[in-house]
């Protein structure tokens, strides 16, 4: 009978033990997964925090290189913008210079004179029409005015005024009541021309750009 139960206790340990070792083996299974799925999760999270630190890396390096481009972009117009108005500053500097060299040949210059008080006599109102020249022209014309205005306006009385004006040369008339006048001197023509002198200037100077409004 000792036997017997002695074989039954054995059977009932070694149940026992293999039942401990099954489980212990399927704890340990679920532990390793549990350990990987924990480990893959925590690269997943570095990973996704490692992409979005490099997202936001790339988006802040982006960002400073436009603000870069932006920046290279407005110095390089703006230099862009400075050498136009220098340029066309300097073209306007030679009409000046080009103005005095007609003045300097006096018949080229009567004849310039001519056509502003021919123009003159077709624009402004009926009547008699003041003139006004700068000091310099003033002091030559005097004697030569009738003559001049015999050939550019006969048929209409053009008085020399007595006082200069200033100017760089040219005519300004004015009707007798000064209710209208042509200001045909240098400065007065070239203020009504500015706009079409700088856009021609540019349009030579930068051909195929389109100018917009020029100031």
């Amino acid at each position: 009978m000792k036997a017997k139960s002695d074989n039954t206790v054995d059977a009932l340990e070694q149940a026992i033990l293999e039942r401990a070792h099954s489980l212990a083996e399927e704890l340990a299974t679920k532990a390793r997964h549990r350990r990987d799925n924990i480990l893959r999760e925590a690269n997943d999270r570095l990973s996704l925090a490692d992409e979005r630190e490099n997202a936001s890396a790339r988006a802040e390096a982006e960002r400073a290189q436009r603000r870069q481009v932006q920046a290279s972009e407005l110095k390089l117009q703006a230099r862009l913008d400075r050498l136009r108005w220098e340029l066309v500053h300097a073209v306007q500097g030679r009409l000046v210079e080009r103005m005095n060299e007609l003045r300097a040949d006096r018949d080229a210059y009567l004849g310039w004179l001519e056509g502003m008080i021919r123009e003159g006599d077709r624009l402004l109102p009926a009547g008699e029409i003041h003139a006004e020249v700068n000091a310099e022209d003033h002091a030559w014309l005097t004697d030569q005015w009738q003559a001049l205005v015999d050939r550019a306006a006969p048929a209409r009385k053009v008085v020399l005024a007595p006082e200069p004006t200033w100017g760089n040369g040219g005519v300004r008339l004015r009707s007798a009541d000064n209710s209208a006048q042509l200001d045909n001197r240098f400065e007065g023509r070239l203020s009504r021309l500015e706009a079409g002198i700088q856009r021609v200037i540019l349009e030579r100077l930068f051909p195929g750009e389109p100018q917009g409004g020029v100031n």
